[in-house]
């Protein structure tokens, strides 16, 4: 990844939910959440704009406030997860860039 701003490394357990397209995502762990609520910059809905590397791909996506967790859930795209051969219950490695 890029300089530009702060980078921050963590695992965290693959989810989906019972939605309409079954969306799939990871919840921050409390450090990371810490670094992104210091560090990126929320737009209206409390989204963060970051770059998340996972394996060998790069994506740009958001950050997505919850509330009930006090935590970020950062969404995984069907590319992404076929790509990266990633399933519901893996626990993966995720790089983000938080754009200073």
């Amino acid at each position: 990844m890029s300089s530009g701003g702060h980078e921050t490394r963590f695992e965290a357990e693959v989810v989906r939910f019972d939605s309409p397209g079954g969306w799939h995502g990871v919840f921050l762990p409390t450090d990371a959440v810490a670094e992104a609520r210091f560090f990126g910059r929320a737009n209206a809905l409390g989204a963060i704009a970051v770059r998340a590397q996972i394996g060998t791909s790069e994506v740009k996506t958001s950050l997505f406030p919850d509330k009930r967790r006090d935590s970020f859930l950062l969404p995984l795209k069907t590319a992404l997860r076929r790509s990266e051969n990633i399933k519901e219950g893996d626990r993966i490695t995720v790089t983000l860039l938080l754009d200073l």
